[in-house]
């Protein structure tokens, strides 16, 4: 019996000390000295006050377990005063403001087509896997090199992609020097790319359309998770009945009415872009070598709808919730695809959501629309009635007043003098804060103070004669869907995310500039910054 117990414990040794070292190598897997893959998300519209607020809604595997374990910061800032949409990707990825990189607004005054042209507009490239004529898109018109670029000049082996519902998104996080871009045809519902990239869709692209996602998620109504998650039928009836006090949205009706543009404004278009993404990173066998790759994820707290909703309706916080899923679905995929210590992950957010005219009011707050067709409208009769009748105003667009610079010649006016009228004529419209002369922005060096940021957005070649900026609260009148886009943040404040590798555990309490975000990941890859990148690298975040 003695020797059979001996036995027994000189096993039972053996199994604990097998067993430790497991634990410890699990623990202590080796960790690169730069990272395999870097995953760059960006998700249009997120506040940082969310993460107060709100914590305990979230799951341990999502956002909170990137803030226990990884770097955050809620005080990370534009620091240019037009934040949108495609213009703050432009930022983020080449560390440098619109005034450099040149990506003003999602589109602006072409003066020699004289038509507004959207940002990606190419019509030498095609649209890939779609059927139709529309010219494509390409990064042509970004002007300054992103992250994606330096990586590929530095290691052509290293492999970028962006992938976004918007083409915006896509193409200006991804780059110049991009293999790919992939965005959502609205028209379609088939992800699609741009013969800028490569000549034909991949098989696996093709393969992940058959799949028809779009059509599957836009088939189930939009209600709260706690519904989703319980599967109650009768409660969600009830929701779609307005018996009870749940929300209801009926996908089906929204495809109807805006085509697959709809999955853009749910939350259901983040689980299609975590799918997709997902299948990239699989297929593209990103992060399987030592060549450091790049992929770019766009997210969206409810797209344009968020506009719609107050930043702490039930709708957004329903949508944060679904998304903080999403993200640590993510996370679980990629530790097991490519292992958190190979990843290198970073999460921010582009034009964080303002709140409502509807919520100033109820707290009596100053708020307002400025209706830029009757300002723009008065404006041209004013010059006619100034300097004779003429097509004074070639365009107007995104807070931006584009003159006929020809007619000026031709009139023997000087271009400074009529800038200058117009804005001193537009200042004393209500909600105008500022209207600005571009000879001002070209002639003056402004340093600190809402001058410089308006500065900062302000491109020689690209921007207007005029740029004019609202009193806070104060929003440009909705007309068209064109006006949905060129409305621009009232909040230049984000948070920021890094998680994964070697990124220390800690709160970063000091304000950040977002154009920091490049330079300090290029410093991680031992790479020179893109050229014209102005951020700095954030200290202390990796041990």
């Amino acid at each position: 019996m003695n020797i059979k117990y001996t036995i027994l414990g000189f096993f039972l040794i053996i199994c604990s000390f097998l067993k430790a070292n497991a634990q410890t190598d699990s623990i202590n897997k080796p960790i690169n000295q730069q990272p395999k893959l870097i995953v760059g998300i960006v998700i249009d519209h997120l506040r940082s006050d969310y993460f107060d607020k709100y914590a305990h809604l979230f799951s341990k595997d999502g956002f909170n377990k990137i803030i226990q374990n990884g770097a955050f910061s809620s005080n990370t800032q534009y620091n240019y005063q037009y934040s949108q949409t495609g213009v703050d990707h432009a930022t983020i990825f080449t560390g440098t403001p619109p005034a450099c990189h040149g990506i003003i607004s999602h589109a602006w005054f072409n003066r020699i087509s004289e038509t507004a042209e959207a940002a990606t507009y190419d019509k030498r490239y095609r649209k890939l896997g779609i059927t139709d004529t529309i010219a494509s898109k390409s990064p042509h018109k970004l002007l300054a090199p992103t992250l994606g670029d330096f990586m590929k000049l530095n290691n052509p082996y290293s492999r970028v992609i962006g992938v976004a519902l918007n083409s915006e998104a896509a193409i200006f996080s991804a780059g110049h020097s991009a293999d790919a871009a992939y965005w959502l045809d609205g028209v379609q519902g088939k992800f699609t790319s741009s013969s800028y990239y490569q000549d034909t869709l991949f098989n696996w692209v093709n393969d992940f359309n058959a799949t028809d996602l779009p059509n599957k998620y836009l088939n189930k109504p939009w209600v709260p998770k706690a519904l989703d998650d319980k599967g109650n039928s009768t409660d969600i009836i009830k929701a779609k009945l307005k018996l009870n006090d749940y929300f209801y949205y009926d996908l089906k009706k929204e495809k109807k009415k805006y085509g697959y543009h709809a999955i853009k404004n749910y939350p259901a278009g983040n689980l299609l872009i975590k799918d997709f993404a997902t299948s990239t990173i699989i297929n593209e066998n990103l992060g399987k070598d030592d060549d450091c790759d790049l992929i770019t994820i766009n997210f969206s707290c409810l797209g344009n709808n968020h506009r719609n909703f107050s930043p702490y309706s039930d709708e957004m916080i329903d949508c944060i919730t679904r998304l903080d899923k999403n993200i640590a679905d993510l996370i679980t995929f990629l530790d097991e695809q490519v292992g958190m210590e190979n990843v290198l992950l970073f999460i921010t957010a582009d034009q964080a959501a303002n709140f409502l005219q509807s919520d100033l009011e109820k707290q009596r707050i100053p708020h307002g629309y400025f209706s830029s067709y009757n300002a723009v409208a008065l404006l041209k009769s004013y010059f006619n009635v100034t300097y004779g009748s003429g097509q004074w105003i070639l365009g107007y667009d995104a807070q931006q007043i584009f003159l006929n610079r020809k007619l000026i010649e031709n009139k023997k006016l000087t271009l400074e003098e009529v800038q200058t009228k117009a804005a001193k004529f537009l200042v004393q419209f209500s909600g105008v804060s500022k209207a600005i002369p571009a000879h001002n922005l070209i002639q003056t060096n402004y340093s600190h103070d809402v001058m410089n940021k308006i500065q900062r957005s302000f491109n020689h070649k690209r921007s207007g004669d005029v740029i004019i900026t609202l009193e806070p609260g104060w929003v440009n009148q909705i007309k068209n869907e064109r006006d949905l886009v060129a409305q621009y943040s009232q909040s230049r404040r984000v948070p920021l995310f890094l998680y994964g590798w070697k990124i220390k555990n800690q709160q970063l309490n000091q304000q950040l500039d977002i154009e920091d975000i490049v330079p300090t990941l290029s410093n991680f890859l031992k790479i020179t910054p893109p050229s014209g990148c102005m951020g700095t690298p954030i200290k202390g975040l990796t041990y």
